[in-house]
C-alpha cells in the first residue's frame, strides 16, 4: 500500500493488522486530502479503477471513477460537501469501472482528524458496489410484476391460513374471485363458504384436510348473487410445526370458468360432430407420411369390411384394396393435395373382404409441421355406393327413356312460362312434320297445326293448364301437318310451380294407327266373344248330348252282352252302337276344338313309348279296317316321345281312321317310327286315293271335308284340325305328302324324351273287348256294395244293370246329394259313384260331406259325369275324387276298374 510520505515511521503491528484488513475488503477504500486527491487506496480500489500504485496517488477520485459527465455531476456534490468540511453516509451514486461499465455504489465520506499539518483534514472514502444488488432488486420487481400479470391473466389467486387461529391472508386476485375490493383485511373461509359449492368431481372436504399434512385439491363453484358463476380449482398444502402439529396452510385458487365453458362447448361440439359423423356415415382417416401407415376410425373399417386395427394398415395393403383402374386417380389426388392446402377429393372403388366393391368418396388435406414439411394427410370418407348406383340407374333410365322415346315415337317437351323458353326432343319435330333443323315454332304456329274442329277445345285445355299445378292432363286431338296429313295425337302434360316460376312438362304420341284400328279391334273383340260363346255353347251341348247318348251306347252294349241274340238282331244292335260311337267321336272332337279355341286344352307331358300307344290304338280301329277291307301293317316302333299319352293315342287313332276310311278296297295302312336327333318321327302311310295340291292347302281347316261331303264316308272334317292342334300343343309338328291315286303319308314329329336311348319293342296287342271276352273276364262273381248318387233314372238303370248282372255286386241308387250322403252313412258301401250335377247340391259338395263323415271318410269316390271339359276333370281330381269317368260309359274302362276295385273272392 502506498505510504503517506517517505518520512512516515514504520507501522506498528496493530496498524499492520488494520492495513491487511483494509486491503482484503471488497469495498473501494481510499484516503483523500482536503482537495479530494487520493493519498491511499486499497487493492479493491485498484482493481475496480484499473490503476495501481503511483498511478493512483495524487489523482482525483472523480477522474478515476466518474469520467463521464453524468457521473461527474454526482461527484461534484461530493466535492462540495468536502469543501464545506461536511461528511455524509450512504449516498447512492453511479460510478464507472475500469472497463467503462456503469455501476452503482453507496458512498460514505468520514472526516479523519489526525492532527494539524499541511493538507488536513483528511477524508476516508468507502464505496460499496450496489450494482448486483440493484440488478437483483430490479429483477425481483420485474418477477413480482410478471407474477401479478400472470395471476391476472391466468386467473390465479394465492392465500394463506394460520392454524388453529384461522387467520387468513388473501392476495388481490382472491378478492376478485368473490367480487370484493382488495384491502388489508381478508375474509375468513367461513365467511365465503356460503358462496362455494363443491362440484361432483373427485376431491376431499377442506376442513377434513386441515387435520393432516400434505397436498390437497378440490373443485368448487362460486355462486355470488348478482355475479356470473365461477368454476374454480383449489389446491393447498397443510404444513406442520416441529412438533408435527398442522399450523399453516398455503394455497392457490385457479379460475377455470373459461376452461370449463370451453370444455362444455368442446364436449357439445364433439357430441354434435360425433352425431353428424354417425348420421352422415362419415368415416375419418389419417395417413402418416413418416411411417406410411393408414389409420381409420370405426366407420371406415365398417366400409372396407375389416376388423378394427389400432396399429393401422400399411399403405401397400390399402393400395391393394383399391380398384386397379382407380389407383392413378388416387395418386393424382395425393400429388394435388401436397401441392396445395385446399381439400382434394377422389372417388375410389374399394374391394371388401367378401369380394364386393364399394364406391367411396374421399377428401384429404395435408398437415405440415412448423417448417412447412408435410407430415400427414387427414381426411374423411363417405360410402357413396348407393348414390353411384342410383346415378348409374338414373343415367341408364335416361338412356332407356331416350331409346324408348325414339323407338316408340314419343315426343317430349317442356316450357318455362316465365321466359317462354321451350325444349323438344327429335320425335316432336317428326310427329308434327316440322323440319328439325329450324327453330322451335311459336305458339301461333303450333295452334295453326291443330285441326279446325279440335282447335277451340284444345285452346281451352291450354288455358286450364295455366291455372293448374300438379294434376296430369290428357287430351286427344287431330293435327293437320304441313304436308296435309291428318294425324291423331295424344297430349299429356302437367304444370309445376317452383319459386313462383311455372314449368310445363309433357309428352306427345301419334296414335293415328291406334285410332284407325279401333274399329277393327272392336270387330275382333266381337268375333272373339262370338267364338267364346260358340265354344261355351258347344261345351253345354256336349254335356246335353252325352246324357242321352250314355243311354244309347250303354243299353246297346248291354244288349250286345246278351248271349241269346241272333245274328240279325246283333247286327242291328252293332249298327246302333256304331252310330252312337260315331256321334260320341263327333262330340269329343267338337269338345276338343272348343277347348283349343278357349286355350283350356291341357296336356300332361311325360315320356311315352310309341309302341305302347300303338298297342292301345290298334284294337279300336281293327273293326273299322275289317269293314273297309284294309290291312294294317305295323313295323317295329322305336322311340320314346315327350308328350301326353292320351293325346298321342288320339292323334294316332284319327290318322289311322282317316287312312282306313279314305283307302281303297284291299288297300293297306303302314305304321312306322324313327329316332332323328332330338325328335321321334311317327309315320302313317296309306295306299288310298291321295290328295291334290289344292286339297293339301285346305287339309287342316276345321269342318272342311275337301269336297267329299256328299260321299257316304262318315266324318265331320275336324279330325285333322284337331290332330294338328294337339301335335303343336305338345311342341311337335306334322307334315303331309300325298299324290292323287297313289296315297298319302302323315309324318308326326314330337320331342324326344331326355334319356330315351333306343328301341322299344311293342308288346302283345290288347284284343278287342267283345261280349264273350267281357263275360269271360268277369265270369267270377264278386261281392261288395256300391252306392250310386244320380238323378237321371235312365243312367241309374244302366249302371245298376251293368253292376248287378256283369259284375255281381250289390248296388243302390239315390237321386239327390243329401239323400246319398245320408244313405252312405248307413250303408257304408265299398264304392260310391257320384254324378256332378245334382238337383240339390253338386257332386263336389257331396264329396266334402262324405269326407267329413267318419263312416265314409276313406271310402273310394269316383265322379261319373257328362262334364268332359278338361277343367272339369282337373277340378275333380283337385277336390279329392279318386277317379273321373265320363259319360257315355266306356264298358271296357268301367268293367276293368271294377275288376281292379273288386277282385274275385
Amino acid at each position: 500500500m502506498p505510504s503517506l510520505s517517505p518520512q512516515t515511521p514504520p507501522p506498528s503491528p496493530a496498524s499492520q493488522v488494520w492495513a491487511a484488513l483494509l486491503e482484503a475488503a471488497s469495498d473501494l477504500l481510499a484516503l483523500l486530502d482536503a482537495e479530494g486527491r487520493l493519498l491511499w487506496v486499497n487493492t479493491g480500489f485498484e482493481l475496480a479503477s484499473g490503476h495501481r500504485g503511483a498511478e493512483v496517488l495524487g489523482r482525483s477520485a472523480i477522474e478515476l471513477l466518474g469520467p463521464s459527465s453524468a457521473l461527474a455531476e454526482g461527484w461534484d456534490a461530493v466535492l462540495t460537501d468536502l469543501s464545506e468540511n461536511r461528511g455524509f453516509d450512504d449516498v447512492e451514486l453511479p460510478w464507472q469501472d475500469r472497463a467503462g461499465s456503469a455501476r452503482w455504489g453507496r458512498l460514505s465520506m468520514k472526516k479523519l482528524d489526525a492532527g494539524s499539518g499541511p493538507g488536513e483534514p483528511y477524508w476516508v472514502m468507502a464505496l460499496h458496489d450496489l450494482t448486483e444488488v440493484r440488478a437483483l432488486a430490479t429483477q425481483a420487481r420485474r418477477v413480482s410484476e410478471s407474477l401479478d400479470t400472470a395471476q391476472e391473466f391466468g386467473r390465479l389467486g394465492t392465500w394463506e391460513r394460520k392454524l388453529p387461529s384461522g387467520q387468513e391472508r388473501w392476495d388481490r386476485h382472491m378478492h376478485r374471485f368473490f367480487g370484493l375490493v382488495p384491502n388489508d383485511r381478508s375474509p375468513s373461509f367461513e365467511q365465503v363458504r356460503q358462496f362455494m359449492h363443491a362440484d361432483l368431481s373427485s376431491g376431499e372436504d377442506y376442513f377434513d384436510s386441515l387435520r393432516r399434512a400434505g397436498k390437497h385439491s378440490r373443485r368448487f363453484r362460486i355462486e355470488v348473487p348478482g355475479q356470473p358463476v365461477r368454476h374454480v380449482h383449489a389446491q393447498w398444502e397443510v404444513k406442520t410445526s416441529a412438533a408435527g402439529i398442522p399450523n399453516l396452510v398455503n394455497g392457490i385458487m385457479m379460475d377455470d370458468t373459461e376452461a370449463y365453458t370451453l370444455a362444455q362447448s368442446f364436449n357439445k361440439a364433439s357430441e354434435q360432430l360425433k352425431l353428424a359423423v354417425e348420421l352422415g356415415n362419415i368415416a375419418i382417416w389419417r395417413h402418416d407420411l413418416k411411417t406410411n401407415r393408414m389409420y381409420y376410425g370405426a366407420r371406415a373399417f365398417e366400409v372396407i369390411h375389416l376388423e378394427p386395427r389400432p396399429e393401422g394398415l400399411p399403405l401397400e395393403e390399402v393400395l391393394e384394396m383399391i380398384h386397379p383402374e382407380d389407383r392413378p386417380a388416387v395418386l393424382a389426388a395425393t400429388r394435388q393435395a401436397l401441392a396445395t392446402d385446399r381439400p382434394v377429393d377422389a372417388e375410389t372403388r374399394y374391394r371388401r373382404s367378401d369380394g364386393s366393391w364399394r364406391y367411396v368418396l374421399t377428401r384429404r388435406r395435408v398437415v405440415r409441421d412448423a417448417q412447412g414439411t408435410p407430415v400427414e394427410f387427414v381426411g374423411v370418407a363417405l360410402d357413396v355406393t348407393e348414390q353411384v348406383e342410383k346415378n348409374r340407374h338414373a343415367n341408364e333410365m335416361a338412356k332407356r327413356l331416350e331409346i324408348a322415346a325414339a323407338a316408340g315415337g314419343m315426343g317430349i317437351w317442356s316450357r318455362d312460362r316465365s321466359t317462354g323458353r321451350a325444349e323438344w326432343n327429335a320425335q316432336m319435330f317428326e310427329i308434327l312434320g316440322i323440319d328439325p333443323s329450324r327453330e322451335l315454332p311459336g305458339r301461333p304456329e303450333i295452334t295453326a297445326l291443330i285441326h279446325p274442329d279440335d282447335r277451340a277445345r284444345m285452346l281451352k285445355a291450354y288455358d286450364e293448364m295455366k291455372t293448374s299445378d300438379g294434376p296430369l292432363l290428357e287430351h286427344q286431338h287431330r293435327i293437320v301437318r304441313p304436308d296435309g296429313q291428318v294425324r291423331w295425337l295424344v297430349n299429356r302434360w302437367r304444370q309445376e310451380v317452383r319459386d313462383n316460376n311455372a314449368m310445363q312438362f309433357g309428352i306427345m304420341l301419334d296414335v293415328t294407327d291406334r285410332v284407325h284400328s279401333e274399329a277393327e279391334r272392336q270387330q275382333k273383340q266381337m268375333a272373339l266373344r262370338e267364338s267364346q260363346a260358340k265354344s261355351e255353347f258347344l261345351a253345354r251341348m256336349s254335356h246335353e248330348l252325352r246324357t242321352p247318348l250314355n243311354a244309347v251306347l250303354g243299353f246297346a252294349q248291354l244288349l250286345q252282352l246278351a248271349e241269346d241274340l241272333d245274328d240279325g238282331h246283333r247286327n242291328k244292335i252293332e249298327r246302333i252302337h256304331s252310330a252312337g260311337e260315331h256321334l260320341l267321336s263327333l262330340i269329343n272332337d267338337v269338345l276338343d276344338i272348343s277347348s283349343l279355341e278357349q286355350g283350356q286344352l291341357r296336356v300332361d307331358l311325360q315320356p311315352v313309348p310309341l309302341a305302347g300307344v300303338l298297342n292301345e290304338a290298334l284294337p279300336l280301329v281293327e273293326s273299322l279296317a275289317e269293314v273297309h277291307g284294309v290291312s294294317l301293317h305295323v313295323d317295329t316302333l322305336v322311340g320314346i316321345a315327350y308328350g301326353d299319352r292320351t293325346r298321342i293315342r288320339q292323334v294316332l287313332i284319327n290318322l289311322l281312321s282317316n287312312a282306313i276310311k279314305y283307302n281303297r278296297a284291299q288297300g293297306k295302312v303302314c305304321v312306322s317310327s324313327d329316332n332323328e336327333g332330338a325328335e321321334v318321327v311317327l309315320r302313317v302311310y296309306d295306299t288310298g286315293r291321295g290328295m291334290s295340291p289344292q286339297q293339301l292347302t285346305q287339309l287342316f281347316e276345321p269342318f272342311n271335308r275337301l269336297g267329299l261331303e256328299k260321299e257316304t264316308i262318315q266324318g265331320t272334317g275336324i279330325g285333322l284340325a284337331l290332330v294338328k292342334a294337339l301335335v303343336e300343343r305338345m311342341g311337335g309338328s306334322i307334315l303331309v305328302t300325298s299324290e292323287v291315286g297313289v296315297g298319302s303319308e302323315f309324318e308326326v314329329r314330337l320331342p324326344r324324351s331326355a334319356g330315351a336311348n333306343g328301341q322299344t319293342e311293342p308288346g302283345p296287342l290288347t284284343p278287342a273287348v267283345t261280349a264273350s271276352t267281357m263275360s269271360a273276364a268277369l265270369g267270377d262273381r264278386r261281392t261288395g256294395q256300391v252306392l250310386y248318387i244320380e238323378d237321371n233314372p235312365v243312367n241309374q238303370i244302366l249302371v245298376e244293370e251293368l253292376v248287378r248282372r256283369h259284375v255281381g255286386l250289390d248296388i243302390e241308387s239315390k237321386d239327390t246329394g243329401m239323400a246319398g250322403v245320408a244313405r252312405a252313412k248307413e250303408l257304408r258301401p265299398q264304392l260310391i259313384l257320384v254324378d256332378i250335377q245334382l238337383p240339390d247340391i253338386d257332386g263336389f259338395e257331396v264329396l266334402r260331406r262324405l269326407r267329413r263323415q267318419p263312416e265314409t271318410a276313406t271310402t273310394p269316390c269316383i265322379a261319373l259325369s257328362a262334364n268332359a271339359m278338361p277343367e272339369d276333370i282337373s277340378r275333380a281330381y283337385a277336390e279329392g275324387f279318386d277317379d273321373y269317368w265320363t259319360k257315355p260309359i266306356d264298358f271296357t274302362t268301367f268293367l276293368t276298374a271294377m275288376e281292379r276295385l273288386f277282385p274275385p273272392g
